[in-house]
């Protein structure tokens, strides 16, 4: 990857696509004020975005920022009543303006290197430019589905590292550096109805998983699992639409992974290709949302649960059960007019 040098282009760019009000973090600048500030210089005013780039670029090239721009705020937000368990909360984190202006235009430059590069696995929904995200991923499922029942085919199918992996692929290596840095520093605090539950000098620290709410943090997730994408696509397994054509081993939307397969044990080198890289980068499979789907000459087959090769059990679908994938509710087909 080139070297990057920030221009007050990159800065008016990242600034113009940010939403006006969106909550901002600690320092309470939203992007509105960033899009008219202005600053005097040499008896002129001049737009803020000359001094954001100087102040970007010696960050940068220092591979250092300070701890107020990777602190964040992870707003609590119930996903049903039970308010005593803490795994049915959905935590929103807002970061700050400037951490996500300078993030925004480091994606914007990663990006530009993957997709001059072909990096990024095309079974990847999420994030990628011109693609149509969940319905192109739905879409793709549906066509599945429809062709095994119609031909009365067999398929198995199944739903489902950081700073290596931006080696792997050759970002810049100051790049590397600025963002190992400021991962190190990443925290957040915690707030629920509107109060503030951690201590401003008991900030907790982010030792795994990816910071959120900024503008690189989901290509760089993706980028995270697409060794996992080349991986299978390598193993030779799969499903084929037609004779002679290409197999589709699975679909990404981000980290909701969906395998296929013609026959079980297929799957269940290609679920074991999944598991032996999850525990690799110590990222745990959410296994209590997993299911799997077998189908033989075009109906539902009844089936036990699977048992990997790690201690995980995967629950197997009957033809009255249905799994949301997506926000779908589906089985071997999805009704087409809940999907459209």
């Amino acid at each position: 990857m080139d070297p990057v040098l920030i221009t007050p282009d990159d800065v008016a760019e990242a600034v113009r696509r940010a939403p006006n009000w969106k909550r901002p973090g600690f320092h309470g600048l939203h992007h509105y004020w960033l899009k008219g500030f202005v600053v005097p210089s040499l008896r002129m005013y001049l737009p803020s975005h000359a001094v954001l780039t100087q102040q970007f670029q010696e960050a940068l090239d220092q591979k250092s920022l300070r701890s107020l721009f990777t602190t964040g705020i992870s707003y609590l937000v119930p996903k049903d009543r039970d308010s005593r368990d803490p795994s049915k909360y959905r935590p929103i984190t807002c970061l700050p303006t400037i951490y996500k202006t300078l993030t925004s235009i480091m994606s914007a430059r990663i990006t530009r290197h993957l997709n001059s590069n072909q990096v990024t696995s095309r079974a990847q929904n999420g994030c990628r430019g011109g693609g149509r995200g969940t319905k192109e991923t739905l879409l793709i499922d549906a066509v599945i589905g429809k062709v095994v029942k119609r031909n009365r085919w067999n398929l198995s199918a199944a739903y489902t590292w950081l700073k290596r992996v931006l080696e792997l692929y050759k970002v810049n290596c100051t790049v590397q550096d600025f963002l190992g840095q400021c991962m190190g520093q990443w925290s957040t605090i915690l707030c629920h109805l509107g109060e503030q539950m951690t201590a401003a000098e008991n900030y907790i620290r982010i030792r795994r998983d990816m910071f959120q709410g900024d503008c690189l943090s989901p290509i760089w997730f993706c980028l995270s699992l697409n060794p996992l994408s080349t991986l299978l696509e390598s193993s030779g397994r799969g499903f084929q639409l037609r004779k002679g054509g290409t197999k589709k081993t699975h679909l990404f939307y981000m980290d909701d992974l969906e395998l296929f397969a013609s026959s079980r044990i297929h799957l269940m080198q290609l679920l074991n290709i999944t598991c032996d890289f999850s525990n690799s980068i110590r990222m745990e499979l959410g296994t209590d949302k997993c299911t799997v789907l077998h189908v033989e000459r075009g109906r539902v087959a009844k089936s036990e649960g699977i048992d990997l090769s790690m201690p995980i059990n995967i629950k197997t679908l009957s033809e009255a059960e249905t799994y949301r994938y997506l926000g779908m509710s589906q089985n071997i087909v999805i009704d087409e007019v809940d999907m459209r």
